[in-house]
């Protein structure tokens, strides 16, 4: 069985039809009520008609509507084998939702949509999808298109786990890409037209709001690794005040594997210990190989400029080589990295 999720906030009557679209593609729709109130009860009830409506009290946010969909669908379809998310508001085709569901049954487990960058896109979109789009990947290593996309296909066995994570409003979107990261997912992509209906305006995404929490939430996830760069700092800090640069090469490569270890144990035993992280032989290779570009870099910066501290040269080398780390990072782990189909 094939079901698709649909969180609903206040939703304008678009929803009814796209409802009857995805059931006439012999799809089953659960359309989940994020507490919209009286004023809205007509739609719902039409939507009964065609789809299993989960009502929530009070608005609650689109993670929780999201989890409470899940909820459902674990509840009363064990025979589910794939489900799919969509939005309420009109801006995602039910062909496209046939398009993830044909990935889907040949055998991909996650689908991720990546918009079409055509057309006129409201600023608060392209502005918000930019920037996450930079912090996701420096937090993660992982570089995606567009992460903010609410079409996306899951097998069942990803059920339990997207239950478990963090928040409960638009930042557990971004929170589920950020778990799938560390638990060392294969995302597939698929590219989709995008729709904003008169400039998006029925979205009830706040710019300012939205986004400063969306942020929030995912350096709160990414406080180990921002943690354990932060040790590796003070080592480096330390090793130049009592040191100088006399010991470069062997200060560096105690301070990445320091920062290793407590990446690793924080992550592990900490942060994500209720889920099962599998990223650890790419944390390991990971940074060795950024670590050893760090020396290589200080090393000659020391030569050719010897009076600037280490922990300086450090942080230099940090910024310079950021775009060649990653570079390093997809091409050694791509076959994890999402790759637009």
């Amino acid at each position: 069985m094939d079901i698709v999720v649909i969180p609903a906030y206040e939703p304008d009557n678009q929803l009814i039809p796209l409802v009857q679209q995805l059931v006439d593609k012999n799809l089953k729709v659960i359309v989940v009520d994020d507490g919209s109130g009286k004023n809205y009860s007509s739609i719902f009830e039409t939507v009964k008609n065609n789809a299993d409506v989960v009502t929530l009290e009070n608005n609650c946010g689109k993670g929780a509507a999201l989890k409470a969909g899940f909820k459902y669908i674990k509840s009363n379809y064990p025979e589910c084998e794939h489900f799919i998310t969509c939005d309420a508001d009109g801006q995602h085709k039910p062909e496209d939702v046939i398009r993830i569901l044909d990935k889907l049954h040949n055998g991909e487990k996650f689908v991720l949509t990546v918009r079409k960058r055509t057309g006129k896109i409201p600023f608060r979109s392209k502005f918000g999808n930019d920037l996450s789009k930079i912090v996701y990947t420096l937090l993660t290593n992982r570089y995606l298109s567009d992460n903010q996309s609410g079409l996306r296909g899951f097998n069942v066995c990803h059920l339990d786990w997207l239950i478990d994570v963090e928040r409960n409003n638009y930042d557990y979107e971004m929170n589920v890409l950020y778990y799938a990261a560390k638990k060392g997912l294969k995302i597939s992509t698929l590219e989709i037209e995008a729709i904003y209906i008169e400039n998006n305006a029925s979205s009830h995404f706040s710019p300012v709001k939205d986004t400063l929490r969306i942020y929030r939430s995912l350096f709160h996830l990414a406080r180990g690794t921002m943690i354990s760069f932060g040790v590796a700092e003070i080592l480096i800090l330390l090793s130049n005040i009592f040191w100088g640069g006399k010991h470069l090469t062997f200060t560096i490569a105690t301070a990445g594997a320091v920062s290793l270890l407590c990446s690793i144990l924080l992550n592990q035993y900490i942060f994500f210990k209720h889920i099962k992280l599998n990223e650890h032989l790419n944390t390991v290779v990971y940074t060795i190989i950024a670590y050893f570009v760090y020396m290589l870099m200080c090393l000659i910066v020391s030569l050719f400029i010897p009076t600037i501290p280490l922990f300086i040269n450090f942080n230099l080398v940090y910024l310079i080589c950021m775009p060649l780390r990653y570079f390093l990072h997809q091409l050694i782990f791509i076959s994890s990295v999402t790759r637009l189909e």
